[in-house]
């Protein structure tokens, strides 16, 4: 791995980092327990809070503070969304550098699309709705999307995981396009308000929702986007391994890609199909984590490199913690939404575990990030090869275990029925989830600690 290239990525991840540091600090300021803090800056509460009189809703119950709510979250999750992807780009470019003839385009164009997507949409969720805030947001998005065109046209895979990659750059791009056709809907201001007013109602229970055609759309893409951003980060970490000769690896590294394939087609199809898409995304799903965690397990962890070791490691216990903390749990719901089961009783699509549901697929949503952030740090941590990389990335892997735990046990530990009680002052948010996030941030600031040295030390 020439060190020009790996100089080239850790200036672009340094650049990602700050990014996402701009994002995921002003997102921790805003959380309930720094409450004083935004007090002692004259931050006030925003509108369409969930805790209304004393009690967390589901979503606040007024229409126009709902709306407020969905409409900010949008914009905040694009923007670490895009962020991600960046660091992503970055990492690929390092591990695959001949695979795209025109890396350092690409790197420039994503890091100009999150930097721009990031400020246009804080500004514009949270400061005024003034236009040139909004065009901001959407020029960052299209330099993203340009940045993905460009990764794709100028692609020359040779190996089964750069295929792996190509697809799933055409995937994100679809996605992309089916993204910018809901948001294109906004110009309407009737079909734009039946849109959300469907988002509100599948907080409650998505077959309310699943009439709305935006919706299907919407629910598609943001499944699937996440979903293909997590086999490209997974094909980034598999690019740093080293895999046992022999027909299984390549056979293995070959199904990445059409798995990949037919599991995000299949997402983006329920846009036309409904929930009748899972028949083929459920398999396709399985296919592919299935194929990350045979691979990883014969991924050769040579005890001489204690760093590519825990790399190794790190991505054994990755793909199980998808297993134990995600693949599992949604398996268990999905059996219990129709009919009660010996997990819960009555059915969890009852009123009566609304707030669980809503704990769940927010714990899920946020725990798939996480999981792509921690791949992330594990593959910088070993670009890096600093006196702290062990540290980074058994830190990072600690709170991540942490957190998948916490959020499994905060809505599976508890007794149907209304919720009233305040989050934050749940044993599970206090014992796991929050010192996970603690141990994963703290892996961040020491990962951007030896990026920042090495970089300067080679200026």
């Amino acid at each position: 791995m020439a060190e020009d290239h790996v100089r080239r990525a850790l200036v672009h991840g340094l650049a990602a980092l700050t990014i996402l540091a701009f994002l995921l600090g002003w997102g921790s300021l805003l959380s309930p327990p720094l409450k004083p803090v935004r007090d002692a800056l004259g931050i006030g509460e925003l509108e369409g809070t969930r805790l209304v009189d004393g009690k967390f809703e589901i979503i606040n119950p007024s229409l126009g503070a709902a709306l407020e709510y969905l409409g900010r979250i949008a914009h905040y999750y694009h923007a670490l969304f895009i962020a991600l992807l960046y660091g992503t780009l970055a990492v690929l470019s390092a591990v695959y550098p001949a695979a795209v003839r025109n890396w350092d385009a690409v790197l420039k164009l994503a890091g100009i699309g999150a930097a721009t997507t990031a400020i246009g949409a804080v500004a514009y969720a949270y400061v005024n709705h003034e236009p040139q805030w909004h065009g901001l947001f959407i020029g960052g998005l299209a330099f993203t999307f340009a940045a993905g065109v460009l990764a794709v046209a100028e692609a020359r895979p040779s190996k089964p995981l750069e295929w792996a990659a190509l697809a799933c750059g055409v995937l994100l791009l679809i996605g992309g396009a089916i993204g910018g056709y809901v948001g294109a809907h906004y110009m309407s201001e009737e079909e734009s308000l039946e849109f959300r007013k469907a988002v509100i109602d599948s907080r409650f229970n998505p077959d309310w929702a699943e009439e709305n055609e935006l919706w299907r759309a919407w629910t598609g893409h943001q499944h699937a986007m996440i979903a293909t951003s997590l086999a490209l980060a997974f094909v980034a970490l598999a690019g740093l391994m080293e895999f046992r000769a022999g027909r299984l690896a390549r056979i293995l590294q070959w199904v990445i890609a059409p798995s990949t394939v037919i599991m995000s087609l299949a997402s983006y199809s329920v846009w036309f199909l409904g929930g009748r898409a899972h028949l083929v995304i459920t398999p396709a799903a399985l296919a592919l984590i299935s194929s990350t965690m045979l691979l990883s397990m014969i991924a050769v962890a040579p005890r001489s490199d204690p760093l590519r070791w825990s790399l190794v490691w790190a991505s054994r216990l990755g793909n199980a913690f998808i297993w134990l903390f995600v693949a599992a749990p949604g398996a268990v719901i999905a059996m219990s939404l129709r009919k009660p089961t010996i997990f819960f009783d009555p059915e969890f699509r009852s009123p009566q575990w609304d707030w669980a549901e809503l704990a769940f697929n927010i714990g899920h949503w946020h725990y798939l990030v996480a999981v792509w952030g921690v791949a992330l740090i594990a593959a910088a941590a070993l670009l890096v090869r600093g006196r702290l990389s062990l540290v980074i990335i058994w830190g990072s892997m600690a709170g991540l275990l942490l957190s998948g735990a916490g959020y499994i046990l905060y809505f599976a530990a508890s007794s149907p029925g209304e919720y009233t009680l305040n989050p934050y002052d749940n044993l599970w948010v206090k014992a796991l989830i929050e010192p996970g996030l603690i141990l994963i941030a703290l892996s961040v600031v020491a990962l951007y600690y030896e990026a920042l040295m090495k970089v300067l030390k080679r200026g």
